[in-house]
């Protein structure tokens, strides 16, 4: 498998980058998990909006979900030139509730609600989920192929069942949205770096990428906060760039 970083930063992005996305390959499948802003533009960069196969949503909010409806727009005209035959498949929360329903009014969509007791076969990869403690009702997402296996945090405050979740993971992906020095003015319910990296060196992880980043703050403080407490393979998940799982 291979995960490509299409936007990194939350709640809002730099300029000329995206918040929230990720493009998940194998051999046979094609799958973005969350579409924060800007992310539908960074996609096209790597594959033609036809080849998707599914969208995960982690949680519904805009930094992670809001270049939805314009993906729906994508997916309508491609279907309407014959470019795609089918719906895609989108899977997501079921709360809030009218965030939900814009998107599952969108034709060109057919939606599916998550669960902790759901388990997706999407052609050669098996992908569960663990609810996490967020504002909204968040999703932790494991892709698993083979014996290799991928987890994503989605947003979250610290938790011990995200460490049971990422648990021996050969690639964690976490949200890092916060620093140590702003827990006290800006918790919003996020991880800081330090304690991204607790949960990794904790679950066992065998490598760490870091995101959800602040654009106004340097990543080296993220990096140093998160090597202070985790052991392992760690570095930020660089837009644009793509890891080998």
């Amino acid at each position: 498998m291979k995960l490509t970083v299409l936007g990194n930063y939350g709640p809002y992005p730099k300029a000329g980058c995206a918040c929230s996305g990720f493009l998940l390959t194998s051999d046979s499948a094609k799958v973005l998990i969350d579409c924060g802003s800007g992310v539908v533009g960074k996609l096209q960069q790597f594959i033609d909006i036809e080849e998707l196969d599914a969208v995960i949503l982690s949680h519904l909010h805009c930094d992670h979900a809001g270049d939805m409806l314009t993906l729906g727009y994508a997916v309508d005209i491609k279907i309407k030139k014959q470019l795609r035959s089918a719906p895609l498949k989108v899977y997501l929360p079921g709360e809030p509730l009218d965030e939900f329903d814009r998107i599952a009014s969108r034709a060109s969509f057919e939606v599916s609600k998550i669960g902790e007791n759901m388990q997706l076969e999407l052609k050669d990869i098996q992908i569960t989920f663990k609810e996490m403690k967020h504002g909204f009702p968040n999703y932790a997402i494991s892709v698993k192929k083979g014996n290799r296996r991928f987890v994503y945090s989605g947003d979250t405050m610290p938790n011990d069942g995200l460490i049971e979740f990422a648990k021996d993971a050969d690639l964690f992906l976490c949200e890092a949205g916060l620093l140590e020095r702003d827990e006290k003015c800006i918790r919003a319910m996020h991880l800081t770096a330090k304690e991204a990296g607790e949960i990794a060196e904790k679950a066992g992880a065998k490598r760490l990428l870091l995101t959800h980043f602040l654009p106004d703050i340097k990543v080296t403080h993220y990096i140093n906060e998160a090597a202070s407490v985790y052991n392992g393979i760690m570095e930020i998940a660089g837009e644009s760039k793509t890891y080998f799982i």
